[in-house]
């Protein structure tokens, strides 16, 4: 879920993991679907995509906890 490669996975706020996937599809039009394994296909799936089925956004916030969309996850290192 860390779509941004910050060490943390943000659904909301300042430099979120969401906001990345919204980007890389195009920002203006979430609906855009972009091919191919980017750091922001979350799902790995072989496509980004903000909305739809087998989204992006959605591994975001299941990663948090899927409860409070405001929680933020550290990565945890070895």
């Amino acid at each position: 879920g860390d779509a941004n490669f910050d060490h943390e996975v943000k659904y909301t706020g300042a430099n979120s993991d969401r906001d990345a996937v919204l980007l890389r599809v195009g920002g203006a039009t979430p609906t855009n679907v972009v091919t191919g394994y980017h750091g922001e296909d979350v799902n790995l799936d072989g496509d980004v995509k903000y909305t739809g089925i087998a989204n992006d956004r959605d591994i975001i916030l299941q990663a948090i906890g899927g409860v409070v969309p405001t929680a933020v996850r550290v990565e945890q290192m070895p």
